[in-house]
């Protein structure tokens, strides 16, 4: 059993990923307190599905073509992007600028 098919495996972070889809968000309240957050899963060039991070949708957005082509590693940096930060600052904030 000792190496075994360990050196035809390229490592998990290195597969590149074909496609993702995000699950659906909450419900709304108060139904929805106990669901899951969404979360962005993606199928690598290996067949292999991976989830990459779980996110709260009022405060980030993606979409699942922005991680094709990515690394693994490469897919899960794009949660702390900036540009996939939602505004959070209240209206009157916005339009003060």
């Amino acid at each position: 059993m000792e190496g075994q098919g360990l050196d035809s495996q390229v490592p998990h972070a290195e597969r590149r990923i074909v496609s993702a889809i995000i699950t659906p968000g909450p419900s709304p309240l108060p139904g929805g307190v106990f669901d899951q957050a969404p979360r962005v899963i993606a199928t690598l060039d290996d067949g292999r599905d991976v989830e990459l991070f779980s996110f709260y949708a009022h405060e980030r957005s993606f979409a699942p073509e922005q991680f094709v082509g990515l690394t693994v590693d490469e897919g899960r940096r794009l949660k702390f992007a900036p540009a996939n930060r939602l505004d959070m600052r209240p209206r009157s904030a916005r339009s003060a600028h």
